[in-house]
């Protein structure tokens, strides 16, 4: 029996769900499938370890059209593989080509450590940043994702190639977007605080990827790693992480895209934002 292994890094629900959702199909398809962390692995200090695996799949989301500044911290611990198969799946805001360069980056250092990288795909599910997509929009979103990465599947064990590309001037555009933002994203940290509802709980120093959050005289902190991923702000009981001034960062009503799927709400409320790509993501199977 074929191995894969799927690496990834998920903030607020997103890319875990894209990730089960492979493990699912290739497992369907004949490989034994392990669905690990990045942020685990980091934290555990330990090297991954691909090289057992004949598919190596790397999962995350699409951050200041580049890769989280975590993704790059993992790829250096992977060790060369001379020409080992690999496919990378990201999740966004919006399927469009403004995203079709951003895991360019990610593929370069791939393939400088002989990672042979044949696929890529982009899946959209919600908006965890600035605009809230319609309840109802975010379930049909992610029953069309199930049906693409079932595809992406067969195709990736079909060896069929896939890489996204993009016109020339929107490429060399991206490109720079891609090489300012993850240092900048890094800051992010910087404009959070926290209010007077804080009880101390300890769950966003537990819960942050990069640990990037601590507590000192009785005052929670934030330091200068973090990766714009928003969990913290999200994921808080007592919802009071905040922004100082990027305070149109955060959705309204917050997000929990697990929580929401368990409603299955039915259909799209037209008082919900409806994102351009939605028609053509569903009735498209090649986008």
């Amino acid at each position: 029996m074929k191995k894969a292994v799927l690496y990834y890094f998920s903030g607020t629900g997103n890319t875990e769900l894209v990730a089960e959702m492979v493990k699912e199909d290739l497992t369907g398809l004949g490989y034994r499938v392990d669905l690990l962390r990045m942020e685990d692995i980091l934290k555990s200090g330990k090297k991954a370890d691909p090289l057992d695996y004949d598919l190596v799949g790397i999962g995350c989301q699409v951050i200041g059209y580049a890769a989280p500044n975590l993704v790059y911290d993992f790829l250096k611990l992977l060790p060369r593989a001379e020409g080992k198969e690999a496919f990378i799946f990201r999740t966004a805001g919006g399927v469009h080509p403004v995203n079709y360069n951003a895991s360019k980056s990610m593929i370069r250092r791939l393939k400088r450590k002989g990672y042979a990288v044949f696929h890529e795909r982009i899946f959209s599910i919600g908006s965890n940043w600035i605009t809230k997509f319609d309840e109802g929009v975010m379930v049909e979103l992610y029953e069309a994702t199930k049906k693409k990465v079932k595809l992406m599947c067969e195709e990736i064990v079909r060896g069929e190639k896939r890489i996204l590309k993009t016109q020339l001037g929107r490429k060399v555009l991206m490109e720079a977007a891609g090489a300012v933002f993850p240092p900048l994203m890094k800051t992010v940290g910087r404009d959070l605080k926290v209010s007077e509802a804080c009880t101390h709980c300890g769950l966003c120093i537990k819960n942050c990827p990069a640990a990037n959050i601590f507590e000192k005289n009785g005052k929670i902190r934030f330091k200068w790693s973090c990766n714009s991923c928003l969990r913290c702000v999200y994921s808080c009981p007592k919802k009071a992480v905040h922004f100082k001034t990027l305070t149109f960062f955060p959705v309204k009503g917050g997000y929990n895209i697990k929580k929401l799927l368990e409603k299955r709400v039915p259909t799209p409320n037209t008082a919900g934002v409806v994102p351009r790509f939605f028609k053509e993501y569903l009735e498209n199977d090649a986008l």
